[in-house]
């Protein structure tokens, strides 16, 4: 499998900028009687902002939408923000399979952020990638896909590494075969089978299963991880997920190829469960058009995200 044909923005770019989403939470925190700067209220240049989220949401690349994310993207937004590090953040709605197999989707990330650096003007250097589930698996993909495009190209802006990558419960391998898919079976919201039926339907003839593009824990890989991935890397997992023992072993592989790689380990959380809590909570669902949104119960977990990634990019 070669290169990705890469596309234009406008023929694959479908995003959702944050500067929608922020105004979205403030008239919000205003329905809640809470005071709101005005500054947040106006729209601002995403190239002006410290910090670029470039999200892409799991789903198993059959379903969900960044409009599933809202809750989350604005709870994160909001605690960068609350780490004096402004952030503008921006979803793929990228195709889903069976309609749209591999590498659709991958065409539609490469477009998406030539999108973001030469119509928003945003410096890769300001960008964070992050996904979750499949949408980690996804960002991997991209990040592998811009580096084969740099071997074989002379453009430096539109193939530069972005600053940091960010997974969490990320989809490293489509064979599923370490313990960890046993012994948490019945612990976490995922499962095996679900995982064997979506990687069918997304995955087309022309795209193995060992390709570079779709499995990165194969002994046989020749992935160089130290010119693949962004200058930082967070990792998060649960213990009690079926995916948890690939993660650990991908993390170690890459740390020995790496510096600046964390990886937290949630005890007794399961698959993705910053997003879970912060969606299916459901006093807070009950709660939510009448409560007082200074009210932050329900999103510390992704609170815990956004803190994790403005202390990466004080750093860096």
């Amino acid at each position: 499998m070669g290169d990705i044909p890469t596309g234009k923005a406008s023929d694959f770019g479908r995003l959702g900028l944050v500067d929608l989403l922020v105004v979205v939470y403030c008239v919000l925190r205003v329905i809640g009687k809470t005071q709101v700067p005005c500054s947040l209220v106006l729209k601002r240049p995403a190239s002006t902002s410290d910090l670029t989220i470039f999200y892409f949401h799991g789903g198993g690349y059959i379903s969900s939408q960044p409009a599933h994310y809202l809750l989350f993207l604005l709870r994160l937004a909001e605690a960068i923000l609350e780490q004096n590090v402004s952030v503008s953040i921006f979803a793929l709605d990228y195709s889903l399979a069976p309609e749209h197999p591999f590498p659709k989707q991958l065409m539609e990330a490469a477009a998406a952020y030539n999108y973001l650096i030469y119509e928003e003007h945003i410096s890769p250097e300001k960008i964070v990638i992050a996904g979750d589930s499949a949408g980690g698996h996804l960002a991997l993909s991209f990040l592998v896909d811009l580096a084969n495009k740099r071997r074989s190209s002379t453009e430096t802006k539109g193939l530069q590494t972005p600053r940091g990558l960010v997974l969490m419960s990320p989809w490293l391998s489509l064979h599923n075969e370490l313990p960890s898919f046993v012994m948490n079976a019945h612990k976490d919201v995922l499962s095996a089978s679900f995982l064997r039926s979506t990687a069918r339907h997304f995955v087309n003839d022309d795209a193995p299963m060992n390709s570079s593009y779709l499995e990165f824990l194969s002994p046989e890989s020749e992935i160089e991880w130290s010119t693949v991935l962004p200058f930082w890397v967070w990792i998060s997992a649960g213990a009690d997920e079926i995916f948890i023992d690939n993660i650990k072993s991908w993390t170690k592989l890459i740390k020995s190829q790496k510096e600046r790689v964390i990886l937290e380990v949630g005890v007794r959380k399961v698959h993705v469960w910053q997003w879970l809590e912060t969606v299916m909570d459901y006093d807070m669902k009950k709660k939510f058009l009448s409560r007082d949104l200074g009210d932050k119960r329900g999103f510390e977990a992704t609170a815990d995200v956004g803190k994790a990634i403005a202390g990466r990019v004080r750093e860096n």
